[in-house]
């Protein structure tokens, strides 16, 4: 008996800005027959809000609850083991980690950086490592398919470095 159906939003829902409608059909079916759905992503770089807005103006009817992000994870835990966060996270995604407290334990969160990783800043966040803090990657992809159809460097190789 399938009590649930977890569903990845790239690929699986949309690809880029296009919707795919015969997933929205689906998801309507899934829901007609009381399914209860969650929705994944591993995007690392658009806040919740904004995915969120992004699956609506596709017509598909989805709560915040519904949708699960690795920021999401990442501050989930953060606040569960009462700690600091030191963001190694694309300027777009800080509305998302926001409301962290602050404690002397610390941990790195990496995502996707994009044009932010410098020398400086991967440095930054490897002092902050030898420091002692827990280590956080909300993704670990090589590479992913760019807004203009090409592949580009994911956060999968600072992680490396910085691991």
């Amino acid at each position: 008996m399938i009590r649930g159906v977890l569903l990845d939003l790239s690929g699986v829902i949309y690809t880029g800005d296009e919707v795919f409608p015969s997933a929205i059909d689906a998801v309507e079916r899934m829901r007609r027959n009381g399914l209860p759905l969650r929705f994944l992503t591993n995007a690392s770089r658009s806040p919740k809000r904004k995915l969120l807005q992004k699956l609506r103006s596709f017509r598909l009817a989805i709560e915040a609850d519904e949708l699960f992000t690795p920021a999401q994870a990442a501050c989930d835990w953060i606040k569960e083991h009462q700690r600091s966060a030191y963001l190694l996270i694309h300027p777009d995604l800080k509305e998302d980690s926001a409301h962290l407290g602050d404690f002397p334990a610390r941990t790195l969160v990496a995502g996707d950086f994009g044009r932010y990783f410098t020398y400086e800043s991967l440095n930054e966040a490897f002092r902050v490592l030898v420091e002692g803090a827990e280590f956080l990657a909300l993704a670990n992809n090589r590479v992913f398919m760019d807004r203009d159809d090409k592949l580009s460097f994911d956060a999968g190789a600072f992680v490396a470095v910085l691991e």
